[in-house]
C-alpha cells in the first residue's frame, strides 16, 4: 500500500516544490513550467527517477518514505555539520565522504555506508589519535580540517575494509551447521520463506523468519542475531526478477555480491524469466552488517507454482556460497 504521505504525479502544493528544488540543487534540473505551477508534472517524476537509479533505489517515481529520507541525506558535504554517535545514528553524504576519506587513508571504517556507527567512530579516534588531534570521535571543524588538508595523500588503492571483508570470508568455516542466518519476507511472501527457512534447518543451519514491512526493523533484528548472512525474499507482480545487493559509488559488500550471484544462477535454472544481479542502497542492504541480498522474485504466478523448487535452488545456492564465499557463479 502506498504510503499516504508520499508524492507523485498529478500532486500539486509547497511539498512538490520544496522536492523540485532539492532535486534541482543535486543536478536533476526541472521543468521550469512545472517547477513555477509546484505541479509533480511527467518531468518531475522523471527527474526523480534519475535520482533514485543514481542512488541506487527502486525507481518508482514516487517520493515515498525511503527516497525521502535518502535525499535529505544527499544534502550534507563534510563539514556542514558535526557528527558523532547518537541514536538513532546520522546519516547523510557527508558521513559517506567521511568513511571514504578515513579509508583511503588506512583507517578502518567497516562497510562504507554513510552511517555514523562504532566502526566510524574508532577509526576517526585512530585518526585522531595520529594526527595530534583531540581524541573525542566527533568530526568537527578541526578534525575535517585536518582531514581535508591531508586529502591529497590519498591513494586510488584498495580500501581497508574491502581487504578486510574479503579475509573475513576467505577464513570463514565452510559449513552450513549452526551458522546464524535470516530469511526476511516482506507480507507477499511467507509460504516461499517458510519453505526457504525449512530447508536451511534440514541442513544444520540457525534461522529465524522475519516478517516486517520494516526494513530498518529487520535488520536490527538480523544484527542483533549476529547473522552471518541475510537473505531477503519479495515476490513481484511483475514478469521480471532482480537480485540485489548492497553497492555505493565507491565500495560494495563483496560477500552480498558473490552470494547474489549464487542466487542468480540458481533462480535462472527454475523460472523462465533471466534474474538481473543489481547492486543497490536499499534500506535492508545497507542497515544489515553481515553479506545480505534481496530478491524480486515474479511473475508471481509462476513463483507460487514453483515455491519449493526456488526454495531448494536458493538453499542450494546458500550452501555452495559458504562451501566458497569467494567465487563468483557464473
Amino acid at each position: 500500500m502506498q504510503n499516504k504521505n508520499a508524492l507523485e504525479i498529478g500532486d500539486t502544493g509547497d511539498n512538490v516544490h520544496s522536492l523540485q528544488i532539492r532535486l534541482s540543487n543535486l543536478g536533476f534540473l526541472i521543468n521550469s513550467f512545472e517547477v513555477n505551477k509546484k505541479e509533480f508534472g511527467p518531468d518531475t517524476r522523471e527527474k526523480l527517477k534519475d535520482f533514485q537509479k543514481f542512488r541506487g533505489l527502486k525507481t518508482s517515481g514516487i517520493l515515498d518514505e525511503t527516497t525521502k529520507a535518502v535525499l535529505l541525506e544527499a544534502a550534507f558535504k563534510l563539514g556542514n555539520r558535526q557528527l558523532y554517535l547518537q541514536s538513532p545514528m546520522l546519516k547523510g553524504d557527508d558521513v559517506f565522504e567521511l568513511q571514504t576519506q578515513l579509508g583511503k587513508l588506512g583507517f578502518d571504517v567497516g562497510r562504507v555506508d554513510g552511517i555514523f556507527g562504532p566502526d566510524t567512530v574508532n577509526a576517526l579516534i585512530d585518526f585522531q589519535k595520529n594526527f595530534g588531534l583531540i581524541e573525542d570521535g566527533i568530526a568537527g571543524h578541526e578534525t575535517v580540517r585536518n582531514l581535508q588538508n591531508i586529502k591529497h595523500r590519498e591513494t586510488s588503492g584498495t580500501q581497508i575494509s574491502k581487504i578486510k571483508e574479503i579475509e573475513n570470508l576467505r577464513i570463514q568455516s565452510s559449513e552450513l551447521k549452526s551458522r546464524h542466518l535470516v530469511v526476511g519476507h516482506f507480507g507477499n511472501s511467507a509460504t516461499l520463506a517458510n519453505a526457504t527457512a525449512r530447508m536451511l534447518r534440514q541442513k544444520g543451519a540457525k534461522v529465524i523468519d522475519l516478517n516486517n514491512p520494516d526494513e530498518d526493523i529487520q535488520a536490527k533484528t538480523a544484527n542483533g542475531f549476529e547473522a552471518e548472512m541475510y537473505i531477503g525474499l519479495h515476490i513481484e507482480n511483475d514478469s521480471y526478477c532482480t537480485i540485489s545487493y548492497f553497492k555505493t559509488k565507491n565500495s560494495q559488500s563483496e560477500g552480498g555480491f558473490r552470494l547474489a550471484t549464487q542466487c542468480s544462477k540458481a533462480i535462472t535454472k527454475i523460472v523462465d524469466v533471466k534474474p538481473s544481479t543489481t547492486g543497490m542502497q536499499l534500506p535492508i542492504l545497507r542497515a544489515t552488517k553481515m553479506p545480505a541480498v534481496l530478491c524480486a522474485l515474479g511473475p508471481p504466478g509462476e513463483v507460487v507454482e514453483k515455491t519449493n523448487e526456488i526454495a531448494a535452488g536458493l538453499t542450494e545456492a546458500i550452501s555452495n556460497w559458504f562451501k566458497d564465499p569467494l567465487e563468483f557463479a557464473e
